[in-house]
């Protein structure tokens, strides 16, 4: 009988191979999706584009806050040392549940948000069911090595909604089509039959003991440190400072976070094999790991901020206009806190490999606390103490999550540690 197992080189080809994958892939997908809103937005203009920035900010902070957890732990559980079938049951009821919280909120704001259009508010669930599967399929993808498969999920979802918007604004169908491309991209992961079994013998729909308490300790997780990212916009204009502030540090902002953006999808890579290290007790392994990103979070965090002062306001100034360039201080803010970010979600996969959702809540949460109290005691503008606070949130936060990796037991998790 001939040997049909890969050889430890082949297989090391194959995950470079996909690993290629998902880095162009997700640069691609990232590309896409900035001239996506250009496009869109140039043709549409302010006003008639305005419900589609909410419908893609709702997405966002809906699928960094619930459903990439929900991938993670998927990956997680698939590649532990005796994995049974990912929790599937569990998450179809959390993206449910999340759509119909989704709708309620759209359907409350409609007035504000979504132009009192009801053609927007029946765009809302598709698309977060849409998204949930997208996220749900990844982590079948990742979590079983297809890493090929995922970075080209990854990329269809962003080229196919640009393709079809493009087609959409050809023909004359406005905002609302526009919309329903949003969904239409976050289906395209089934073409890579991302559920089917491979030869997997364990029972389906299997929830381990404790599951929903991790995921739901993951979401807060997620909450505490999307808070810190993505709402610097809302609480400067609730600090009472004028639209065009609130313009410069939106648009400076979501200039310094593109690393951030791409690493979401880059995370997938790096937690199969933090899980594996864990489950076979090479704990001594990871924790150099958290070591190493704790001082790139220092270097990069420095580097982020002397380049942000330097660049950022020229940088910003020539792709937007002279009305939106910031001052030194804020894009030195911006580039130093995005570059902590980035190693943060890097840094705590390792948390999740060891299944210490717990730690990795209490660490975000301890760094939006200590952003409140930086907002609520530094002086200067809105945006400059906004600014300063999601530097200093996310350099506590990376801090917090070092020491809990570092400090955590040098054994691998057993039985006891699998309990609720």
């Amino acid at each position: 009988m001939t040997d049909t197992a890969p050889s430890p080189r082949r297989a090391r080809r194959v995950l470079d191979t996909g690993t290629s994958y998902m880095v162009v892939g997700t640069l691609i997908a990232a590309t896409a999706a900035y001239v996506f809103q250009l496009v869109a937005g140039r043709a549409l203009g302010p006003e008639e584009f305005a419900p589609i920035t909410v419908l893609w900010t709702l997405q966002f902070l809906v699928f960094t806050t619930v459903l990439m957890p929900m991938e993670q732990m998927t990956i997680r559980r698939l590649n532990e040392s005796d994995p049974t079938a990912a929790p599937w049951k569990l998450h179809v009821r959390v993206i449910a549940l999340t759509a119909v919280g989704s709708v309620v909120f759209a359907w409350i704001t409609m007035g504000e948000l979504l132009a009192d259009d009801g053609a927007f508010l029946l765009i809302v669930a598709p698309l977060i069911i849409g998204y949930g599967i997208f996220g749900l399929g990844r982590g079948y993808l990742a979590g079983r090595h297809r890493f090929r498969e995922y970075g080209l999920a990854t990329l269809a979802e962003s080229v196919l909604r640009l393709a079809l918007a493009l087609v959409v604004l050809a023909a004359g169908a406005g905002a609302v089509g526009i919309g329903w491309t949003l969904v239409a991209g976050s289906i395209t992961v089934l073409a890579w039959r991302p559920f089917r079994r491979d030869g997997v013998t364990t029972p389906p729909g299997a929830v381990e003991p404790g599951t929903t308490a991790r995921l739901t300790t993951f979401i807060t997780a997620n909450a505490a440190s999307q808070t810190i990212v993505a709402s610097g916009p809302l609480l400067v204009a609730g600090l009472g400072a004028p639209r065009a502030e609130v313009s410069v540090f939106f648009e400076t902002f979501l200039l310094f976070r593109a690393p951030l953006t791409v690493a979401y999808s880059l995370v997938a890579r790096i937690l199969p094999p933090f899980t594996r290290l864990i489950t076979e007790g090479r704990v001594a392994e990871v924790k150099r790991w958290a070591l190493r990103m704790g001082a790139a979070g220092v270097l990069l965090g420095a580097g982020g901020y002397a380049l942000g002062r330097l660049l950022g306001p020229i940088g910003v100034e020539t792709l937007l206009g002279e009305e939106f360039r910031p001052t030194a201080s804020l894009a030195g803010y911006a580039g130093g806190g995005a570059a902590i970010a980035t190693v943060a979600l890097f840094a705590q996969q390792i948390l999740i490999a060891m299944r210490s959702m717990g730690r990795l809540a209490a660490a975000w949460l301890s760094g939006l606390a200590v952003s409140a109290i930086v907002v609520a005691l530094a002086s200067g503008s809105p945006s400059l103490r906004v600014g300063v606070a999601f530097l200093t949130g996310e350099a506590v936060a990376l801090a917090l999550i070092v020491i809990a990796i570092v400090s955590a037991p040098d054994r691998p998790p057993d039985e006891a540690q699998r309990a609720p």
